[in-house]
């Protein structure tokens, strides 16, 4: 679910109007008459100043009539004084009410940031570029949106607009959770919630943020932290009276699907929905459809055929309105190619099996070009921008000491060296993973000892019977148990953990620890490969769920057998 709403943290100089610095500004595109070629300025507002006029479109937003007279005030006032700021502001303000004639509020929004791009201003042209990038995620053409959300962040850092960088970086990471990349997200938006907690931000769009952590959160099936943050969202949103709430009680409804808990599902999302329709000019059709699919699957869980169609066909009505492709219209048109599958009708299943390809193919191309353009002008640069802020800092506090500068001569070397060794080791990652894909066999359970120096201690009969267990336990994948150790294991064996380290050392070549988990990485890349539901586990869940009893461990097992690590070896499995 991706709201078409953006909260923009103004940090400026102090306006008398305001009751803080920070004001939370949430930009709703709606349609209205076009701005008049010969507009006329009121007599009452002829002698205000740009910044009283921009103070008053502010005040007045909710009352759209009032905000259009004074948002059109002041760009003809900025024409007339030929004030850059004032045009800037201008341009920018007229374009919110421009409704869906797109052409014409991206050439007022062109205009904002022309004249504005020199300025060396902390907000702008870096609000343009933010609202012109919510412009066209309302067009579909999220490529050219990060265009205007990274050129946003690049000019909100460049004039130290801390609190807007922070923005920018929440609709990026809205745009990563929309093209799969969900854990990615998630670390953008906590970083966010960090920020806005730590310098104590409680505006709407902290709300925002918080509900697309829990969003986020629900995505890769970590439903408890989702109904964490959805009730801290909830019950700051209740305590100042924001209607935002509703969309909170829509997250939980849809939580609680997913933790089986279907009569309180229902319950929540229909009394939500009533709430959030009057927005649905607004915030579009994704949120909807994600409704309507969830209600689908709740009538089919309750047996209600109706119902169950009626909504399935609601999902491709909103495709029809909205003329625009989501991940959550997938699930939708799949249950009803097979709603049709089982009636027999040949005619409508060929019909959503076309709309299913077409929704992905729209969906393949356009996340294709979007993860290429994240990666290289977002991942990269940050993670070399936090070298750089390292360094920075080490710099700040050097002394003569030659030690001190040895570590930021060497900093620098690493920073210089960053992106080719990125991409140098993705290189090498991937080799690994088609060895691996080639290469995975399962362990043959008694390969012959090169060296038996030692072995001859053990009786044949003893040697046979820890040989057969040791088979057995492979068999039977008993591996897969955690706080496995070799005296506990060795007296489930019949025998001591002396004998059995021998066996294992002499017939596995390799320490019992090691070829307990080889066994577990073994299995995990075989049933990474064959089990796609396994691969949507987090790292954590997958190492407890072959002994591991942490993800850090798990990991570091992975890569020292495979070379590369599971998350990358799961990420290109996926592709």
């Amino acid at each position: 679910m991706v709201l078409s709403i953006i909260s923009i943290l103004l940090v400026d100089e102090p306006k008398p109007i305001m009751r803080t610095t920070y004001l939370a500004l949430f930009i709703f595109l709606f349609s209205f008459f076009g701005y008049g070629q010969k507009f006329q300025i009121p007599d009452s507002l002829k002698d205000k100043t740009i910044n009283e006029l921009e103070n008053l479109s502010y005040e007045y937003y909710p009352d759209t009539l009032k905000y259009k007279i004074y948002s059109n005030t002041l760009l003809a006032k900025a024409k007339e004084l030929k004030d850059s700021l004032g045009l800037a502001k201008g341009y920018q303000l007229v374009s919110y009410y421009r409704g869906e004639d797109f052409p014409t509020t991206l050439a007022y929004l062109d205009s904002s940031i022309a004249v504005s791009k020199n300025l060396n201003h902390k907000r702008f042209p870096a609000i343009s570029y933010s609202v012109k990038g919510v412009t066209y995620r309302e067009m579909g053409d999220d490529y050219k949106a990060l265009e205007c959300f990274l050129a946003a962040a690049k000019y909100s850092k460049k004039t130290n607009n801390i609190s807007f960088y922070y923005l920018t970086k929440h609709n990026i990471a809205s745009i990563k959770e929309e093209i799969g990349e969900v854990r990615e997200a998630i670390s953008i938006y906590k970083k966010v919630l960090q920020y806005e907690d730590d310098n104590n931000i409680k505006t709407q769009g902290h709300l925002t943020t918080i509900l697309r952590l829990a969003d986020s959160y629900r995505k890769i099936s970590l439903f408890d932290s989702a109904t964490y943050y959805n009730r801290k969202g909830f019950l700051l949103a209740y305590e100042k009276k924001d209607e935002i709430l509703d969309f909170f009680t829509f997250n939980e409804g849809v939580n609680l699907f997913h933790k089986k808990n279907y009569q309180a599902s229902l319950d929540s999302i229909n009394k939500s929905i009533p709430v959030i329709e009057k927005y649905r000019p607004l915030i579009g059709e994704e949120l909807f459809i994600d409704a309507y699919t969830h209600l689908a699957k709740l009538y089919k869980k309750f047996d209600n055929k109706e119902k169950h169609l009626e909504y399935l066909l609601k999902i491709d009505q909103s495709y029809k309105r909205s003329n625009y492709a989501f991940v959550e219209m997938r699930e939708g048109h799949k249950m009803l190619i097979d709603y049709y599958k089982s009636k027999d009708d040949k005619n409508n299943q060929l019909y959503y099996i076309n709309q299913l390809l077409e929704i992905d193919s729209i969906l393949d191309e356009r996340y294709k070009s979007i993860n290429k353009k994240i990666t290289k002008e977002f991942d990269i640069p940050n993670l070399l921008n936090e070298k750089e802020e390292i360094i920075a800092s080490l710099e700040a506090e050097k002394s003569s000491s030659a030690t001190q500068i040895l570590v930021i001569s060497s900093l620098l070397i690493l920073s210089l060296g960053g992106v080719g060794y990125y991409y140098y080791n993705q290189r090498r990652y991937k080799k690994r993973f088609l060895q691996l894909l080639d290469t995975n066999t399962p362990q043959k359970t008694t390969p012959a000892p090169k060296d038996k120096t030692g072995i001859t201690t053990i009786s044949p009969d003893t040697l046979e019977q820890l040989l057969a267990h040791l088979e057995e336990f492979e068999k039977k994948q008993k591996y897969l148990a955690s706080n496995i150790n070799s005296k506990d294991l060795a007296k489930s064996f019949g025998s001591n953990s002396s004998y059995l380290s021998l066996v294992v050392n002499t017939y596995k070549q390799k320490t019992l620890s090691q070829y307990i988990n080889d066994l577990r990485i073994d299995f995990v890349v075989e049933k990474l490969q064959s089990d796609s539901k396994f691969r949507k586990y987090t790292i954590k869940a997958i190492a407890q769920e072959v002994g591991f009893n942490t993800a850090e461990a798990f990991s570091k097992t992975f890569y020292k057998k495979t070379g590369i690590y599971p998350s990358y070896f799961i990420k290109k499995l996926e592709e």
